[in-house]
């Protein structure tokens, strides 16, 4: 099951040809990882507050086609696997084509690890996984 939110780039966002910038895919999705976390009852707020974090160990992005200034995307957020310490999020950014359907912009992922605030690795929190087992799409982990 995945987790969708909405959201329109801001000029700020696009480079001088009014394509969104790529770099910026990775904060669409962080705002979808979030989004996917608080709507399952948590967020990052509340792991900070406990001393945990959740740094990006790995990522990868695949641009299909541009997006510009103020256009509606949604960015579509679940999670591939959950490990002890370390999960990985799938993002697919799309964007209302019509009577089409939606068209995929970008597709990519993040993996997370689970670390205390003087970095060591300790097992996710217990609400982490299960919010992240409530949006796998894949049931096992590599």
């Amino acid at each position: 099951m995945s987790h969708r939110v909405e959201l329109r780039p801001l000029f700020g966002d696009v480079d001088a040809m009014n394509v969104v910038y790529y770099g910026n895919y990775l904060r669409f999705f962080e705002r979808g990882r979030a989004e996917l976390m608080r709507a399952g009852g948590g967020s990052y707020a509340a792991m900070e507050s406990q001393g945990l974090h959740l740094p990006v160990s790995e990522t990868g992005i695949k641009y299909l086609r541009p997006a510009h200034y103020d256009e509606l995307l949604i960015v579509d957020t679940s999670v591939a696997w959950v490990k002890r310490a370390t999960l990985r999020f799938d993002y697919n950014v799309l964007r209302d084509a019509g009577p089409e359907g939606e068209e995929f912009i970008a597709q990519g992922f993040t993996v997370h690890g689970c670390v205390d605030d003087q970095g060591k690795i300790v097992r996710l929190p217990l609400w982490v996984t299960e919010v992240a087992r409530a949006h796998l799409t894949q049931k096992a982990a590599p």
